[in-house]
């Protein structure tokens, strides 16, 4: 291994494991309400699905073509994925301990999410025999050596039979459209079942005639990247339709079991998932618990104690029951979600498709909620003779193919649907209105860190800025004739893009507090993201450190940098805050001699978005909007309670007795008692 990237750099896909440990942890925080931390229990199981499903899958391929480079880390992929299996395999085996912890506490409160008891049988028949039994289809297979294709993800019973002295293998596969729990009140109690807990107690209904010899659930976990080849493709709409099922078929990267199994039904299962080289034992793991714990977002209980205090987004005072364009006509506008109401935005964009002054809408589009209102405004502004260009980013990974309708939706609706660069994804998020006041054309920018996405609007933390200041609106519109491919000659001043100029940009930033700090004066750098992890800006960071520029990181997930190596990074500090709310706003703070500079970005500091995205960044000039932006951080860099620091490549949390600072709460109730924006 390389020593010297291993001294200086963290490992990618570790770092990651390292974050969702962190998630996994906000399920035994006592200052969580019990059944909010069941609901981190299964984002950290869906969140290992996805990174199965995409980082895990993306090593195997590099083993299997042979591909034995060290990345900036000092580790080979094969290295990586020997080490992913170690943590993996810990992280469950915590999960599980935690999972029947979190049980037997539930049951004080006489909640059962995964009953052992037997309820009275009528209660159980109905639901079996009228809502699960006709659904599912039981298969003998050992008898043609087969078995069907097994999708991704999907929950399947593998059961051993006998009959006669005859044994048989058979199979139950749940169908996608079966409830994912099922919730009976009896005597004061709520039990929770998932289909698959009602069915084992219903396994020798299924099979009359068969003595039920012993059976396990199992489902398997698909490579699930597109194998586009970018420059091979004419037509990207098409080729991400043909692609998407692909994901169905591909290769088995992970098998998970819910129980203790023996060797003959290990044996047994690899064999008729035909499991060759590129999934083995260490593949394999066992949960003791169950497999898909996305039901357990579905506990409903009465008992308020039991949740969070209820949380209602805001609109400020200044912009209830008046026009957006009334407002930035005067000034910025900032608001942060989910402090400040979302809907703001898209009754913006409502306003702006029935206003007979907008002569035109442009819009990126990367992640959108599955019933997006603001599709539907775009539509029906078209509809209305209004000009309306949407850029949708295919490419959005697990979006795909809601963004292919939409752009179909769109396009029938007559707005102009292009699809970007088919070599870089466009995760800028930006909207442009222009409007026709009093003879004079006006524009007005929406700019914003997070997705056009009414549904995560509610649970991530992002900024939203409004402005019609018109060189930030001349550059961004400017922008979009560079997305849609009319020039890419433009000079680029007020807006700073990835790949065109970000990365320079950024590096000047840090150089000038290297000069300062060099010079005997004031340096200081504060960036918050959601994740870095790029060698040339490491090693950029490790330069300010040295050159005694004060750095401190707020880094959600994965991080290269090791802060604290004596002669390296003395003077980084990083920390990561896991809380109610997904950090998600790119916020970066230089002291730039005084000056303060603050920008607001889609950008985190990895090479995919500085090299390989079109990316924003942008800087907040205004007085007032700058002030909260810092305040905003202040909050984050004072946060005691929910916060995790870096030491070397391992976290280690933050929270003392005393502690009682939360960022999120206190930033939400700062906006709250605010009335003008």
């Amino acid at each position: 291994m390389n020593s010297i990237g291993k001294y200086r750099y963290n490992n990618r896909e570790l770092s990651w494991l390292d974050f969702n440990e962190r998630v996994l942890m906000q399920s035994v925080d006592e200052t969580v309400p019990i059944c909010e931390r069941l609901k981190f229990l299964a984002i950290h199981s869906a969140n290992l699905d996805e990174f199965f499903m995409i980082r895990v899958a993306g090593l195997k391929d590099l083993v299997s073509a042979g591909y034995n480079e060290q990345d900036i880390s000092g580790f080979t992929p094969l290295e990586v994925l020997e080490e992913v299996s170690l943590r993996v395999h810990r992280q469950v085996k915590k999960s599980v301990e935690i999972f029947r912890t979190s049980a037997l506490n539930l049951s004080k409160f006489n909640i059962e999410i995964f009953p052992a008891e037997h309820l009275d049988i009528e209660l159980l028949d109905e639901i079996f025999y009228n809502e699960i039994f006709p659904l599912i289809t039981p298969l003998i297979i050992s008898e043609i050596e087969k078995i069907p294709f097994i999708f991704n993800l999907k929950l399947c019973f593998f059961i051993e039979l006998e009959n006669e002295n005859k044994v048989f293998d058979a199979l139950i596969i749940l169908p996608e459209n079966i409830k994912k729990v099922y919730k009976i009140k009896k005597s004061k109690k709520s039990y929770y079942f998932t289909p698959e807990n009602i069915i084992e107690r219903y396994m020798h209904k299924i099979f009359p005639g068969y003595e039920v010899k012993g059976y396990f659930l199992f489902r398997v976990t698909r490579n699930a990247d597109l194998p586009i080849k970018h420059e091979d493709v004419e037509d990207l709409l098409s080729a991400i339709e043909e692609n998407i099922s692909d994901r169905k078929w591909s290769n088995i990267v992970r098998i998970e079991i819910d129980r203790e199994i023996t060797d003959v039904f290990a044996g047994k299962i690899k064999h008729y998932l035909s499991i060759n080289g590129d999934c083995g034992d260490k593949d394999l793991y066992i949960t003791n618990r169950p497999l898909n714990l996305s039901y357990l977002f579905n506990i409903n209980e009465e008992n308020k104690s039991l949740y969070y205090k209820p949380f209602k987004a805001l609109t400020p005072d200044c912009l209830k029951n008046k026009s957006i364009f009334d407002i930035a006509k005067k000034k910025d506008i900032l608001l942060l979600r989910p402090c400040s109401d979302f809907k703001i935005i898209s009754r913006w964009i409502e306003e702006a498709g029935k206003d007979k002054n907008v002569l035109a809408i442009k819009m990126t589009l990367y992640r959108t909620d599955k019933n997006s209102k603001i599709v539907e405004s775009l539509a029906n502004a078209a509809l209305k003779g209004k000009h309306v260009c949407v850029i949708v980013e295919l490419k959005a990974r697990f979006d795909e193919e809601k963004n292919v309708k939409w752009a179909k939706k769109l396009e029938a609706a007559g707005c102009i649907v292009t699809y970007g660069f088919s070599d870089k994804k466009i995760h800028a998020k930006i909207c442009l209105v222009t409007r026709k006041e009093d003879g004079i054309i006006v524009r007005y920018s929406h700019i914003s860190t997070g997705n056009y996405n009414e549904y995560t609007a509610n649970i991530y933390t992002d900024i939203d800025y409004i402005t019609s200041e018109e060189k930030a609106c001349s550059e961004i519109s400017n922008m979009f004739n560079f997305m849609t491919g009319y020039s890419d000659v433009f000079k680029w001043d007020r807006i700073k893009l990835a790949p065109v100029n970000l990365r320079e940009s950024l590096s000047e930033l840090i150089d000038f507090e290297i000069s300062e700090a060099k010079a005997g004066r004031r340096a200081e750098i504060i960036i918050k993201v959601n994740s870095v992890f790029d060698a040339k800006v490491t090693d950029k960071i490790y330069s300010a450190s040295s050159s005694g520029v004060l750095v401190k990181l707020i880094v959600r997930g994965i991080c290269s940098i090791k802060p604290g190596v004596k002669g390296l990074s003395e003077n980084i500090e990083v920390k990561s805050i896991i809380g109610r709310f997904l950090e998600h706003a790119r916020i970066y703070y230089f002291y730039s001699g005084g000056k303060e500079k603050v920008f607001i970005s889609t950008a985190d500091l990895m090479t995919r978005n500085l090299d390989k995205r079109i990316e924003l960044f942008f800087e907040i000039k205004d007085a007032e909007p700058k002030k909260k932006l810092m305040n905003i951080i202040e909050c984050n860099i004072s946060d005691d309670l929910k916060s995790w620091y870096l030491k070397d490549e391992r976290y280690a949390f933050a929270k003392r007795k005393d502690s009682k600072f939360n960022c999120q709460e206190r930033i939400c109730s700062k906006f709250f008692n605010i009335s003008k924006i």
